[in-house]
């Protein structure tokens, strides 16, 4: 099975299909957010049921995001209600 966190995002298609190859492919980590506590990122391992990461993965593609800013974003939102 491939290796999905390896998929180009939206605007690397983009420019695949205008020139056969990506410009300038960002394989960067995001960069820390200012409104952050300006932590390190760490790598994690969760389950998710396959309709979940599908929808995930939807809408990280459809807002240029890649999947772990949506779920920092998601989760910074849920604990801070808690």
């Amino acid at each position: 099975m491939r290796n999905m966190a390896l998929t180009p995002r939206a605007r690397d298609l983009t420019a695949l299909l205008n020139t056969g190859t990506p410009k300038n492919r960002n394989t960067e980590k995001p960069k820390e957010r200012s409104a952050g506590d300006g932590g390190m990122w760490v790598k994690t391992s969760v389950s998710l049921r396959a309709e979940t990461r599908r929808r995930l993965r939807t809408y990280a593609a459809e807002h240029d995001m890649r999947i772990q800013e949506v779920m920092e974003d998601a989760l910074a939102s849920y604990l801070s209600r808690q």
